[in-house]
């Protein structure tokens, strides 16, 4: 057979290119990018109904493109084989057209340089009508109007203008549901998610300042780098520092002093997402929390453990970077280290739960901590029973209103059938083989968290603080269960105590 050009259909691949995955606050944060290569220190994110219109706009106070630099920058693919700067964090030539695409049908990119104004436009309608990747070079009387309006002020800088906003609102309902969508993913999606993703922007001294309508993102370190109760371990450098890995163990929440302190460290996508690897290429972040696929499962326990993962752009084939910026894959070199990094993070953070959980709680005068089990040494025999006047029993008691007699008889049968000879046996064949077991195989039989609950109401009612209740009543139930128990407790109890 002869060759045969296959071209694609541009109206096709551009719908295909349109759903790579990214969501409303993942696009702008690739829109975002651009702005902090061209060198800006304020970015501008406007949006709003326009009598049934809606629009969102993205506006710095950048460098600005020349009129061959808008083209390449609206053309997909553009650059994407050439080498790239440092501080650039772009790769693919394809950012700021897919992630304008996947949001809306209409995307316009409106420049101003040295004086000069230049606008380029991408209608997906027109694309699809003439079949050809034909860009519009006239903009329509009241988007000149909003743009002119917009950089007027500025000396140069970039407004990237979304308009036909098929993807961010819902397809059904009325227009002031559709309305009230688009102003509250702005306040509860999207301004988090840059707080996040360029917080380290956002920190330095020469700061960058993102706004999103009136309202400032404030930086969030996801590593409390700050906090004194905090922990950053030992780095491990590689390909000269240009791969650094730094583990961190937040402070316990007992140590956070306010509610403000612990939503902080909690971040707004909770504990569990929180916590793992979080991965940055070029101080901006890419990965927030997880364990790759390295066959390590998240666990209440290991809330506090994150780890802090450095790339230059160096390094974006070889960690299969995406076209997104929100995944990449580490090489098969790097595996094995990642997860010897985390497994030992992990340990810290377990270990951390545990000390509080264990530590000696600061008991009321006259008060004595009655643990479940008690040792007593009968002539040369050491013996192990169970006190029925610990809190924990008689919680359970009172609760099912058991019999005493019956409650002395179980808890007779179970004192002497105790397995000491095999546990003894065990312990000595395969070291802590009945101790530390995977908190999934450990888990408190349902129900059991009410009584604790319970509990610990009854301590703060009697004038003990939050976090001690919690401490005593941890030990005088189920120690062995720690931190999990703990989370467990702590999670329900919030913002109650």
């Amino acid at each position: 057979m002869r060759n045969k050009i296959a071209s694609p259909s541009p109206s096709a691949l551009i719908e295909s290119m349109r759903n790579l995955g990214y969501d409303l606050p993942s696009a702008l944060a690739d829109i975002i990018d651009n702005s902090i290569t061209a060198e800006a220190n304020q970015i501008h994110i406007d949006y709003g109904w326009n009598d049934g219109d809606p629009y969102v706009l993205i506006i710095d106070n950048g460098n600005g493109m020349s009129e061959d630099k808008l083209f390449e920058a609206m053309t997909p693919g553009k650059g994407m084989l050439e080498e790239r700067e440092l501080n650039d964090l772009g790769r693919f030539g394809l950012g700021l057209k897919t992630a304008s695409w996947s949001q809306c049908k209409r995307m316009t990119a409106y420049t101003k340089h040295e004086g000069s104004i230049h606008h380029l436009t991408w209608d997906l309608d027109h694309v699809r009508n003439v079949d050809k990747w034909e860009l519009l070079g006239k903009l329509e009387e009241y988007e000149d109007k909003i743009l002119n309006e917009k950089l007027e002020s500025y000396e140069s800088g970039t407004a990237i203008l979304w308009t036909n906003l098929d993807r961010i609102l819902p397809r059904k309902g009325d227009n002031e549901k559709k309305k009230d969508h688009l102003y509250s993913i702005m306040i509860e999606l999207v301004i988090p998610h840059l707080s996040m993703i360029f917080h380290r922007y956002l920190e330095r001294k020469a700061k960058l300042e993102i706004f999103v309508g009136m309202t400032a993102c404030s930086p969030w370190d996801p590593f409390m780098s700050n906090h004194s109760a905090g922990e950053e371990k030992t780095g491990e450098g590689y390909e000269d520092e240009r791969i650094i890995i730094t583990p961190y163990i937040l402070p316990h929440s007992s140590k956070l002093t306010s509610a403000l302190e612990k939503e902080e460290a909690e971040g707004f996508r909770g504990w569990d997402a929180n916590q793992g690897f979080f991965v940055y290429r070029r101080n901006r972040m890419i990965i927030s929390g997880g364990y790759f696929d390295l066959d390590l499962k998240s666990n209440a326990s290991y809330r506090l453990c994150r780890i802090k993962v450095d790339l230059t752009n160096e390094f974006d084939l070889d960690w299969k970077v995406d076209v997104r910026k929100k995944s990449v894959i580490p090489p098969p070199e790097y595996r094995e280290r990642l997860k010897r990094i985390a497994k030992s993070t992990m340990k810290n953070s377990s270990q951390r739960y545990v000390a509080r959980t264990t530590s000696k709680t600061r008991l009321r005068k006259n008060q004595t901590l009655e643990e479940v089990w008690q040792r007593k040494q009968i002539g040369e025999k050491i013996q192990y029973k169970i006190n029925s006047n610990s809190p924990g029993i008689q919680a359970i008691t009172n609760q099912h209103n058991l019999d005493k007699k019956v409650l002395k008889q179980l808890l007779y049968i179970i004192e002497r059938t105790i397995p000491y000879r095999s546990i003894t046996l065990d312990n000595n064949e395969m070291e802590d083989s009945t101790m530390d077991l995977p908190q999934e195989n450990i888990r408190p039989p349902e129900g059991l968290h009410q009584v604790a609950l319970k509990l610990i109401r009854s301590h703060v009612d009697d004038g003990m603080s939050a976090a001690d209740a919690i401490d005593l009543v941890t030990q005088q139930i189920l120690p062995s269960f720690g931190a999990e128990f703990r989370v467990g407790l702590e999670d329900e109890l919030k913002g109650e105590l």
